[in-house]
């Protein structure tokens, strides 16, 4: 996960009054900002291309939702499905290896 930076943490008064600056130098630096409201994040300032990214990411995202959702359809139509207890090592292995993969 990306830290931010505390000059990037801008009060949403103050970027009333800096927008142009703000945006000039996220769309320089592409590092964004985050403007709080009453001491708490609000909003967020990026660049196009960023939210482009972010698009198209929720996007792959949900495709895979969806292509993972009609696979375990099919599975249960085929009968390829486990009890519990013969689920739960399966499950063991797949979280270890999630945690070899995290720690990587």
């Amino acid at each position: 996960m990306a830290v931010i930076a505390t000059k990037d943490i801008v009060p949403i008064s103050q970027a009333r009054v800096r927008l142009t600056e703000l945006a000039d130098d996220v769309s320089k630096s592409g590092h964004e900002k985050v403007f709080t409201k009453n001491g708490k994040s609000y909003v967020a300032l990026i660049t196009a291309e960023q939210l482009d990214d972010y698009r198209r990411f929720k996007e792959a995202e949900h495709l895979s939702m969806l292509e993972a959702l009609v696979e375990a359809a099919e599975d249960i139509d085929a009968g390829r499905v486990y009890t519990w207890d013969e689920f739960k090592p399966r499950l063991a292995k797949l979280r270890a290896k999630a945690k070899r993969i995290a720690g990587a």
